[in-house]
C-alpha cells in the first residue's frame, strides 16, 4: 500500500523517448543543401559557357569583317593600279581562303552553334 501511495504522490510522469526521425531530418537537410549547391554550380557553369560562346562568336564576326575590309582595300588598289595583277591574285586567293575558314566556323553544322551575322 505504501508503494501505491508513493507512486500516486509523484503524479503522472512523461517518458523521455529519443526522436526516431532526428537522423533522417539531418540527412534530408544535407541532401537538399547538396542539391542546391550543385544547382548553383551548374547554373554558373552554363552561364560561363554562354559568355565564352558569345565572345567567340563576336571574335569570328569581327575577323570576318576585317577580311572583307581587306578584300575591298585590295580591290581599290587594283582599280588604282597600285598593285600588280600577280600580287592581286595571290593576295585575293589568300584572303578568300581565310574567309572560307571563317565562314566554315560560322556554319551551324561545324560546331553545333547557331552563329549568324
Amino acid at each position: 500500500m505504501t508503494l501505491l501511495l508513493f507512486v500516486m504522490q509523484d503524479g503522472p510522469r512523461s517518458a523521455d523517448v529519443p526522436n526516431a526521425m532526428g537522423a533522417h531530418t539531418w540527412f534530408i537537410i544535407l541532401a537538399v543543401g547538396s542539391f542546391l549547391a550543385w544547382s548553383i554550380s551548374y547554373s554558373l557553369q552554363l552561364h560561363k559557357e554562354a559568355l565564352k560562346r558569345k565572345k567567340s562568336r563576336e571574335d569570328v564576326l569581327r575577323r570576318k569583317e576585317e577580311i572583307l575590309d581587306e578584300i575591298v582595300s585590295l580591290e581599290t588598289q587594283k582599280e588604282t593600279e597600285s598593285i600588280t595583277e600577280q600580287k592581286y591574285k595571290q593576295e585575293l586567293k589568300a584572303l578568300k581562303f581565310r574567309l572560307a575558314k571563317i565562314l566554315e566556323k560560322m556554319s551551324p553544322s561545324a560546331n553545333g552553334d547557331n552563329i549568324r551575322s
